[in-house]
């Protein structure tokens, strides 16, 4: 039994690497649910605090008919462009999952000027994800904040910010995503939305760990979001929080989420 334990524990694969196929425990092994096999691909603003083990994490401990199988591929900086050119994302894909979420590069989304092909490249993932039958799913992000310098994340030959500032970021993620959603009819689980509308809770919380990057409290926003999309489970009743993180602020963020869910769409 020490060897067999041993072994399990070897075989968990490092965090944050860019292919994750998810921490399997003893007791999912044994677990005989219907496996929900799904596959994010994105970089550092999905894999930062193993948000996706988050979602497992949080679906596993609230027992619902399904059990989460998730694999992340995702790497610092990587555009959906670069995740489209590789073989290995290719290869991924034909794998059989039953739902593929797709984050698209923060610079490229920064101003319609800056988005080169991504929108392109994010509905001819949509239509192959639909080919090998998952349902797709795009992982809506936030702006950089005001502490990030001028022109940051920018190619140098384009480092001017536009008269809209940062919070025109957020404005243009919104619109393009609604956009592809509109043209694809893919899902949107639209983290960026509420993200924007807590700007005033920083004094609870941050959700940046940096003017980018998620805190802990950002990934878990984002991991209760994506439970809901997959489970459908009221994400207040949640028991899972992050080591570390306060009970009284995992139940802030928890309440957060579950009202902005239940607001009607639009409001």
């Amino acid at each position: 039994m020490a060897a067999i334990l041993l072994g399990l524990i070897l075989f968990v694969p490092p965090l944050n690497t860019m292919l994750y196929g998810g921490i399997q425990t003893i007791r999912d092994q044994f677990d005989t649910r219907p496996e929900r096999r799904i596959l994010f691909i994105g970089n550092s603003r999905t894999f930062y605090n193993d948000m996706p083990e988050m979602v497992r994490q949080m679906a596993g401990e609230a027992g619902g008919a399904e059990r989460l199988h998730i694999q992340m591929y995702a790497k610092s900086g990587v555009s959906l462009e670069t995740h489209w050119a590789d073989p290995q994302v290719q290869a991924l894909l034909g794998q059989g999952w039953d739902d593929v979420v797709l984050q698209a590069q923060s610079t490229a989304q920064f101003s319609p000027q800056y988005s080169g092909r991504l929108w392109q490249i994010a509905a001819q993932f949509i239509d192959k994800a639909r080919s090998v039958g998952a349902e797709p799913a795009m992982f809506v992000t936030w702006r950089y904040t005001d502490l990030c310098p001028p022109g940051f994340g920018m190619p140098q030959s384009a480092q001017i910010l536009d008269a809209s500032g940062f919070p025109g970021m957020h404005g243009n993620i919104q619109l393009q995503h609604a956009r592809l959603a509109a043209a694809t009819g893919v899902d949107l689980v639209n983290v960026g939305a509420l993200w924007e509308d807590l700007q005033d809770k920083a004094a609870v919380f941050h959700l940046y760990a940096d003017c980018n990057h998620p805190s802990v409290f950002g990934s878990y926003l984002s991991a209760l979001m994506f439970f809901h999309h997959f489970t459908g489970g009221d994400v207040i009743e949640v028991n899972y929080r992050p080591s570390g993180m306060p009970e009284a602020q995992a139940w802030y963020i928890r309440r957060l989420v579950g009202t902005y869910l239940d607001e009607p769409a639009g409001s």
